[in-house]
């Protein structure tokens, strides 16, 4: 298992997710485990030996780190999204009952004034509003449910970033993550109105009849297991690099919630471990700082570089039980197989059509293409059983010719080749003759014959490189184009 594999596999367990022996992806909620499904496909993390296996068509892979500057949330992300909403959900239900025992039992020697503030308010309460608050929490959710009413405990907002960090060195925000507690907002405006009350009068939230007593019990938990309630702000985090940006800026932000439910547990920790409830392993942060190179160990694939499904649907809950909620539906209307072979037509330039580049797992060979040099455009690719190889052809603008990208069946590239230049391109719209606005580096490009993996690197690192990248074309398709994280679309 390669690093990032390693990485998204930790991911993955700290918000609820199990990765069994064959690398298929569960959700792990109390003594269940539920599938995770996408267009009927069931999610898988992309380790070699899967997208490498014949059977890949029930399959959809774990590859956030690949997401496009410029998309919206994908079907991946949507499912990362719920799965964190739960995770800190159920572990929050958790406290209560633990703190209550706590405070009921005999004060120690070594607590501080900040510990004896938690506590407090728990010591004075009754059982019968400490029992009346998991009535209240069994009512949270992690999403907007089908009548709009916002119910959900906890809400990590992300948002395409303006302006320079200032957090960060000034650098350019890309994604900006904030916390949002839409059911904390809700208990302090009903404990607001209902000022001067008694803690036993009802107060009504959500339609529902509590107890003020029973809020301002709630209210308290939230703000001393998660202190970012009253300043989400403190909490919120940028990134400040446009590769896997909302990734990195997603867990940034769930790195800060999770550490501050840690702490709670890590002053009372012989009572939590009583009960097997033990603080969220964060140890991978660490290399997320990694992850703008990590995510090229594996090929960019479908469902986690673009999002596909119905914008206006985007927010609809989908709680009719666990299951559901775990199985998205894209905005693709055809089979995952199928689609994959239609390469739209963009335009046509001496007889080649320029498709629009291909993601996914086809037969067992990743047919996403690797990355191409400036001024190559894409054509089609060409799975080849015999050599157990995947070729991408593309017309390189530069020189007029047609070069080929020949990968392994995993889709690692092997070598670029030359083919011999067509001279009579030259006068077709948007095509480039040899040596015309060519840097000495773009001339060895395209004239250099083969290049490998190396050299496309040391051009990469020297600015004679960039990834490819999807832009509409005038027929609704996608071409190659440059880097556009220069200037990105939103």
């Amino acid at each position: 298992m390669n690093d990032l594999n390693k990485l998204y596999k930790a991911i993955l367990m700290a918000i609820g997710g199990i990765v069994k022996p064959n690398s298929q992806v569960v959700l792990s909620v109390g003594n269940k485990e539920i599938d995770i499904r996408v267009d009927g496909m069931y999610l898988y993390l992309p380790v070699t030996e899967v997208l490498e296996s014949t059977e890949t068509s029930d399959k959809v892979f774990f590859h956030p780190g690949c997401e496009h500057i410029t998309s919206k949330e994908t079907e991946i992300f949507k499912i990362i999204r719920r799965m964190v909403g739960i995770r800190l959900l159920e572990l929050f239900k958790k406290y209560p009952v633990v703190l209550a025992s706590i405070a009921a039992g005999k004060e120690k020697r070594n607590w501080n004034q900040n510990i004896l503030n938690i506590l407090e308010p728990l010591k004075e309460a009754k059982k019968k509003t400490v029992d009346e608050l998991e009535g209240i929490m069994a009512r949270f959710t992690v999403e907007i449910d089908d009548n709009g009413v916002d119910t959900r405990f906890i809400h990590l907002k992300v948002s395409k970033g303006a302006g320079r960090s200032q957090t960060s060195g000034g650098g350019k925000v890309y994604h900006k993550t904030k916390p949002v507690f839409p059911m904390y907002s809700e208990i302090i405006k009903r404990l607001s109105q209902s000022e001067g009350q008694a803690d036993n009068q009802t107060v009504e939230l959500n339609g529902v009849s509590v107890s003020r007593g029973a809020l301002k019990l709630l209210a308290h938990l939230f703000q001393v297991i998660i202190p970012a309630v009253t300043d989400p702000e403190s909490a919120s985090y940028e990134s400040t690099n446009s590769a896997a940006s909302r990734m990195i800026s997603y867990f940034g932000c769930f790195e800060q919630i999770a550490e501050q439910m840690n702490r709670i547990q890590n002053m009372f920790r012989g009572d939590f471990d009583k009960l097997g409830i033990y603080p969220i392993d964060l140890s991978w942060t660490e290399q997320m700082e990694e992850l703008p190179t990590l995510y090229r160990q594996v090929p960019s694939l479908e469902y986690n570089t673009h999002n596909t499904q119905d914008e206006a649907a985007e927010n609809t809950n989908a709680m009719n039980g666990m299951a559901n909620m775990f199985s998205v539906t894209s905005n693709n209307q055809q089979p995952a197989v199928q689609q994959h072979h239609q390469l739209q037509q963009q335009q046509v330039a001496n007889g080649q059509q320029l498709g629009m580049p291909v993601t996914g797992v086809i037969d067992g060979f990743v047919v996403t293409p690797p990355p191409m040099i400036t001024g190559d455009r894409y054509i089609r690719y060409e799975i080849d059983h015999y050599a157990n190889q995947v070729r991408h052809y593309a017309l390189n603008t530069l020189t007029n010719s047609q070069v080929v990208y020949v990968c392994t069946r995993a889709g690692t590239m092997l070598q670029r080749n030359d083919s011999v230049p067509n001279n009579q391109t030259s006068g077709i719209p948007g095509l480039t003759m040899p040596g015309i606005g060519m840097n000495p580096m773009m001339a060895m490009m395209g004239m250099g014959g083969g290049l490998t993996p190396q050299q496309l690197m040391m051009m990469q690192l020297t600015g004679g490189m960039m990834q490819p990248q999807a832009t509409p074309a005038s027929s609704g398709g996608s071409v190659i184009t440059g880097n556009q994280f220069d200037n990105p679309v939103y």
